[in-house]
């Protein structure tokens, strides 16, 4: 009997322990799916208000990843916050992956700035050289060099990202050259619709949402 009692005991305790351990299991789980999918150097995630944990429930989260990438894209710092977000109990414990299947509210918001951009389009577009980047509200304006026919034309990009079927691109709105036999050079297809980011990129199964170009940077946000 007593040594019945003492199992219990036993039991009990360690049951308790596994779920005063869990917040920080599960934290340490988030942090390196977040780093694994992003690459960013920096992770912090803290996970609160979460009683029903056991239950794969969270109550809240909030974090920021430092220099980090979505599909080809750099993004300088990324914050995510949610409350009441469920996951895949089984392939949370199981196979530890989170699979996000419902939330009262969760964002992942993206800053990413001139030189993220100029990186971009020098990796992307190989034509271009001295790729300059600024970013203005409402849009982004790119000057860079290309040569033809033996000659260097002043090319002038005035673009910015977009939202297609659920996938990031970065398209021209406006192409201008200047340089000597100008009418040598075609702008038909100087700079194709380039593809950033695809949908499935987006950590915890989220959605990119909106883009918003401001003063020298561009605000990326997703969400469910």
């Amino acid at each position: 009997m007593k040594k019945a009692a003492a199992v219990i005991v036993l039991l009990v305790l360690a049951l308790t322990a596994g779920i005063l351990a869990l917040p920080h299991v599960v934290t340490t789980m988030v942090t390196d799916s977040l780093r694994a999918r992003t690459g960013a150097e920096d992770v912090q995630i803290s996970i609160t208000d979460s009683p029903r944990l056991i239950f794969g429930e969270i109550g809240a989260v909030d974090g920021v990843l430092r220099q980090g990438r979505i599909g080809k894209l750099f993004v300088r710092e990324l914050t995510v916050t949610g409350t009441n977000l469920h996951f895949d109990r089984q392939a949370l414990f199981s196979e530890q992956r989170l699979v996000l299947t419902e939330a009262e509210h969760v964002e992942l918001r993206g800053v990413v700035d001139g030189d993220a951009i100029r990186e971009l389009i020098t990796s992307e577009a190989d034509k271009f050289s001295d790729v300059a980047v600024t970013v203005h509200p409402g849009s982004i304006l790119t000057t860079a060099k290309t040569r033809a026919f033996g000659q260097t034309f002043e090319v002038t990009i005035e673009g910015g990202f977009t939202i297609m079927s659920g996938d990031l691109y970065y398209k021209a709105r406006y192409i201008a050259a200047r340089g000597m036999g100008l009418n040598a050079l075609s702008l038909d297809g100087l700079f194709p619709d380039m593809l950033v980011a695809r949908a499935d990129s987006v950590p915890f199964g989220l959605a990119f949402e909106s883009v918003e170009e401001k003063d020298d940077v561009v605000i990326l946000t997703a969400g469910k």
